[in-house]
């Protein structure tokens, strides 16, 4: 059995304990499958396994003590996903995505992405120790222009993913593309 499967508990027992006071099993389940919603898996065992997101702004989140949790995002929200896994000799496994929540009506482009359901479409996906600190880099400094990283422009993301893949330089982003980028959807909606 794999690590992540050797660690994780039934989905039963996982109701069971996040069962509020008067609650039945099946409306504990419907509360927590929101079916107009995407379901991030989030897991943190200390020095062994960290699946988390590092932006987004889920409207729910669901904490099933004592490692794992549930957090829910509208359609066409994009969120930061991490997963670190550990090995016998150091980092098994380092990814960062940033994906961008889809529904469940089937007619977005999506991917089947693991602790995710029903799958979002990946805007920049990249593994690897040096690669994932190099998209981290530019998700901080984005974070000190006073950005929320969730409401940058996917297509800067695209850019972002292919120059890292690529190893060639990358534009920063600027403050000009942000308000552009903002101007841009104020006038399509």
């Amino acid at each position: 059995m794999g690590l992540f499967t050797a660690n994780m508990e039934s989905l039963w027992s996982m109701l069971w304990k996040t069962l509020k006071p008067g609650q039945t099993p099946s409306e504990n389940r419907a509360r927590l499958m929101r079916k107009d919603l995407t379901r991030i898996e989030t897991i943190s065992l200390r020095g062994r396994l960290h699946y988390y997101t590092r932006f987004g702004r889920p409207v729910s989140k669901v904490t099933m003590p004592p490692y794992r949790g549930l957090e829910y995002y509208r359609p066409g929200q994009l969120l930061g996903y991490i997963r670190w896994q550990a090995g016998e000799y150091g980092s098994r496994l380092w990814r960062f995505m940033i994906l961008r929540t889809v529904s469940f009506t089937g007619k977005s482009p999506s991917h089947q992405v693991e602790g995710v359901s029903p799958g979002a479409y990946i805007i920049l996906d990249v593994e690897g120790a040096l690669k994932v600190r190099a998209a981290m880099n530019v998700i901080d400094q984005i974070e000190n222009m006073g950005i929320d990283p969730a409401e940058v422009s996917p297509a800067y993301y695209g850019h972002l993913h292919q120059r890292i893949l690529t190893n060639q330089p990358y534009h920063r982003y600027s403050m000009e593309q942000h308000q552009s980028f903002r101007q841009e959807g104020e006038i399509s909606v």
